[in-house]
């Protein structure tokens, strides 16, 4: 199957109901149908191979999508790359997913015009890469947490599974009016395309602020939020007197649920924030609709297809977090592995650690890794550190997420001089050169050792909550 079979019957139900709203201006859904195949069209003339990379380095936009789309009704596979990426870390994309082209909205290093509003780079891949055998919709590139690279691979059988998942717990449909911020290349298939599969609308946010998103909410009649605690702290914080009236649905993700800000949106606009764990090995685990005000601070009860267990657990219930259940992750591309591989007796094992409450709720208690999320996006220390120790003043570093009121966390780094006179004045801009601005530590602090574990002599990392 093919995901743009699921789109098409969409299509065909609802052709003039308004699937986009993009700068005020609303999209039908024929009309999404149409600027699809007329880039599929354009995309066919590249004669890449069937099962072909290619990289879609795009801004939330109607374009974003309608190229998703078409590169899947040609048979390729797509890469989301983000817009932010300095050309380093695209490079490294390239060459680690074995990409055949590289799809932006602006002009990168040897590209060529494929419409007025696409640009492509052509790459030195001759020969689509081996994707043994399966069909592949999507991969996510990522890092691992000792800063290996791989990729998340997906196919089109396993996304259209977990996005059905999801919606047992959403309950989206053609009524639904989704009001849209976070990063599309982040953020794509148990949200847009679920939002596509069901009939709904969905307004692309201009801006996060919360005027504007308010304003926006109120005059499309928003029913349904799904955004990061920054985003939400950032309306909580509103002093308009604007309510949203007309919202049904206000999930927090990407990172942990600040206390202060689903008490603070739940006492501005009467609404309950409702937190839930996506994976993107995984999907949508658990969504917390059944007692989110009092348990702000559990992901809730595992949805209906999903079984979770805790591992190992201590004398407090509180061990690694696994979990079974459809639309896991066909494979890793970077070095390849197989689902079967990957999984242990049938179990992903997620690197959480949490716990169940009496009542089931679960609760996320800390990572095993120190992945630090900054308003949605997920940032390893390692990748930042492998930057920070190629600074001549620098021998080495330890980069770790401070908690942050309404980014979730922020970067900071901790670093060990070269020499005692050692100058770090450039520092920042070697970074902005190295670095997605995101990943930047907003803080420096010079220590003279880090600490270290005492038999292995291994950093010891700062656990995040």
């Amino acid at each position: 199957m093919n995901l743009t079979e699921l789109l098409e019957n969409s299509v065909r139900r609802r052709p003039q109901k308004t699937v986009f709203v993009e700068n005020d201006a609303e999209i039908s859904y024929a009309a999404l149908a149409q600027k699809i195949d007329s880039f599929a069209e354009k995309i066919k003339s590249l004669q890449l191979l069937a099962g072909s990379r290619v990289g879609l380095c795009f801004p939330n936009s109607v374009n974003y999508v309608a190229l998703t789309y078409a590169l899947w009704k040609n048979d390729f596979v797509v890469v989301p790359v983000p817009t932010e990426c300095p050309p380093e870390e695209l490079n490294e994309i390239a060459t680690v997913m074995e990409l055949s082209v590289i799809l932006s909205q602006k002009p990168l290093a040897q590209s060529e015009p494929l419409t007025l509003e696409i640009f492509v780079s052509k790459l030195a891949l001759a020969t689509s890469p081996n994707n043994h055998g399966l069909n592949i919709a999507f991969i996510r590139f990522t890092s691992g947490t000792t800063n290996a690279r791989k990729g998340v691979v997906l196919t089109h059988e396993t996304i259209r599974d977990r996005v059905t998942a999801a919606n047992k717990a959403f309950q989206i449909n053609e009524t639904d009016i989704v009001i849209w911020c976070l990063p599309m290349a982040h953020h794509f298939l148990i949200t847009i395309v679920l939002y596509l599969n069901a009939g709904a609308t969905t307004v692309l946010a201009r801006h996060v602020t919360a005027k504007p998103f308010l304003e926006a909410t109120n005059k499309w009649r928003g029913t349904v939020l799904y955004a990061a605690p920054f985003h939400f702290s950032l309306l909580a914080g509103d002093a308009s007197g604007a309510k949203i009236e007309s919202v049904r649905l206000a999930v927090s993700t990407t990172c942990a649920l600040p206390q202060d800000v689903a008490e603070q949106f739940f006492k501005r606009f009467g609404k309950p924030l409702l937190p839930a764990l996506g994976i993107i090995e995984l999907g949508l685990v658990a969504l917390n609709s059944d007692d989110p005000l009092q348990r702000w601070n559990s992901v809730g009860k595992p949805i209906s297809e999903f079984q979770v267990k805790i591992l190992s657990p201590d004398e407090n219930g509180v061990g690694e977090i696994a979990v079974s259940g459809p639309g896991i992750c066909d494979a890793y591309a970077a070095p390849w592995q197989s689902r079967e591989n990957i999984l242990r007796d049938g179990w992903f094992i997620t690197g959480d650690l949490g716990k169940f409450d009496a009542d089931g709720f679960l609760f996320l208690l800390s990572r095993k890794t120190a992945v630090i999320n900054l308003a949605g996006r997920k940032i390893f220390p390692e990748e930042v550190e492998a930057i920070l120790d190629r600074h001549p003043s620098i021998r080495e570093s330890r980069v770790f997420g401070r908690a942050h009121p309404s980014y979730g966390e922020i970067v900071e780094a901790e670093i060990v001089l070269s020499a005692e006179n050692a100058s770090i004045e450039n520092l920042s801009h070697f970074c902005r050169e190295h670095l997605a601005s995101y990943k930047i530590p907003m803080r420096f602090h010079v220590v003279p050792a880090l600490p270290r574990t005492p038999v292995t002599g291994k950093i010891r990392r700062v656990a995040t909550v």
